[in-house]
């Protein structure tokens, strides 16, 4: 029977996600090839958060240093209302660091062999057999592989072959993200900051010293397009009631972008058919409210390595581990993050305020409880 150092992976995607998936494999020696659609492995976006439990992980990798080198330390969470007045201050124990999306994406692709990374090449269609599957290209090219890692994102289009019922759920909620240069933090300077006030929500996150990486977030169906001369104009009109600070981050950003939230809905259902296995947002997108989508692409891929390291004749066994082991938090982190979402703009002004106020006046047991339970990964000790 074949080892799976022979059945060498491909991986699908060069995303967090994908790119910590080379990291991992290499780090267990195990072989791989790596396909990209876009030209040159980059992210656009601003920030992202790396919890306590992920910076274990990317310690594993040998790359904790370099990214710690590169992030910013988050010392404080709080709650305020629209003037900026603390409502609580979150029980928080390390809370983790904020990176800017590109810079992660240098620093993961920076220990990975060139030859390894194949740009250009879009996915169109795959068939899924018993020992290996065909990745189609848009180009017109096709390769067999022994066993295929899909990390392609919410809009995977190995997902869309292999699963093709799994469609995307939207929850009604757009979100603006933008990173603005400020001369004089203060508060803002060291902590993650969430306002929920007026039916709307702001949110902040220092990606360095002056730097803010920002959020803003209003109930509003999807599809919505800005217009790129307008858009600050808008969010200032939308959030003229809250603390200057807010507006000043709005009226000085670079580069604004939207998104309808969204996710694939519950992931209880199969992750992996024959040989083909799927990670992060390819198969258990999640809406942001946690912020968890990246750090659960990354938890994945490393568990799935040591999975593969484990089973090296039975790639389908390792697969099912991999499953196993990561459903029950995943589903945790997808189910909350929703319902977070929902009560955030509920309509219903008893069922917003009942959860607005178990996150300001909930024992702090309650909420270390949940933020032990995000950074645990002692599940993989297993190995």
């Amino acid at each position: 029977m074949n080892s799976i150092y022979q059945l060498k992976p491909t991986i699908i995607g060069g995303g967090i996600g994908g790119l910590t998936m080379a990291n991992a494999l290499q780090k267990a020696g195990i072989d791989f090839e790596l396909y990209e659609q876009a030209p040159e492995l980059t992210e656009v976006g601003a920030g992202i958060g790396l919890t306590k439990g992920v910076l274990k992980l990317m310690d594993m990798l040998d790359l904790e240093d370099e990214i710690k080198a590169n992030s910013f330390h988050i010392k404080h969470l709080y709650l305020t209302d629209k003037q900026l007045n603390i409502r609580r201050k979150l029980p928080a124990d390390s809370p983790g660091v904020c990176i800017h999306r590109a810079v992660l994406i240098d620093i993961l692709k920076s220990k990975l062999p060139k030859s390894k990374i194949h740009l250009s090449k879009r996915v169109s269609d795959i068939q899924s057999y018993s020992d290996s599957a065909i990745i189609h290209f848009d180009s017109g090219a096709s390769i067999t592989s022994p066993l295929i890692i899909a990390a392609d994102g919410i809009h995977s289009a190995v997902r869309r072959s292999i699963f093709p019922d799994i469609s995307i759920r939207y929850i009604n909620q757009t979100i603006w993200r933008g990173i603005t240069t400020v001369e004089n933090p203060g508060i803002l300077k060291d902590a993650y900051i969430e306002v929920w006030d007026e039916g709307l929500r702001f949110l902040t996150i220092p990606y360095n010293s002056k730097e803010m990486f920002w959020l803003a977030v209003k109930p509003a169906p999807p599809g919505g397009v800005d217009n790129p001369d307008e858009v600050k104009n808008e969010l200032l009109g939308l959030f003229q009631n809250f603390h200057p600070t807010f507006k000043n981050l709005i009226q000085h950003s670079g580069r604004t972008i939207r998104n309808d939230m969204n996710d694939l809905g519950s992931p209880n259902r199969p992750w992996h058919h024959n040989r083909i296995v799927f990670i992060g947002d390819s198969i258990h997108a999640t809406t942001p409210n946690l912020a968890q989508g990246g750090c659960q692409a990354i938890e994945d891929a490393v568990c799935l390595s040591f999975c593969l390291k484990a089973y090296p004749s039975n790639p389908e066994q390792a697969f099912q581990k991999y499953q196993d082991l990561r459903q029950n938090k995943v589903s945790f982190i997808v189910n909350n993050s929703w319902k977070f979402g929902v009560a955030a703009h509920s309509r219903n002004p008893l069922k917003h305020y009942l959860y607005r106020a178990l996150l300001e006046y909930a024992p702090a047991f309650f909420l270390e409880r949940q933020e032990k339970y995000l950074n645990n990964i002692d599940y993989l000790r297993k190995f």
